[in-house]
């Protein structure tokens, strides 16, 4: 098996239920929902037609996409990063 497929599948195990279990018990990510959920509250409120509540969802849709793929990607790089930090310190603590 590849590196690369190992931190594909602990990324994809963390990034899924372990993380949802983390946040569930994060402070801050509570309070932004908290606050996302006014602001959606707020648009409910501005009468949209039906074509743009979906313009609207749309966008929303596209950011949050942005923003998962993003994390995914930060958080494979960072996995990369920690994978080359372990091997580097094996070597200056067992040198060959």
């Amino acid at each position: 098996m590849e590196k690369k497929e190992l931190l594909e599948i602990i990324a994809q195990h963390r990034t899924v239920k372990a993380l949802d279990d983390v946040l569930k018990e994060d402070q801050d990510y509570q309070e932004a929902l908290a606050q996302q959920q006014d602001f959606f509250d707020c648009l409910d409120k501005l009468g949209l037609t039906a074509e743009q509540k979906n313009v609207v969802d749309q966008v929303i849709a596209a950011d949050n996409h942005t923003g998962a793929v993003y994390g995914a990607v930060a958080y494979r790089f960072g996995m990369e990063d920690g994978v080359r930090l372990c091997a580097e310190m094996e070597k200056i603590i067992c040198p060959q």
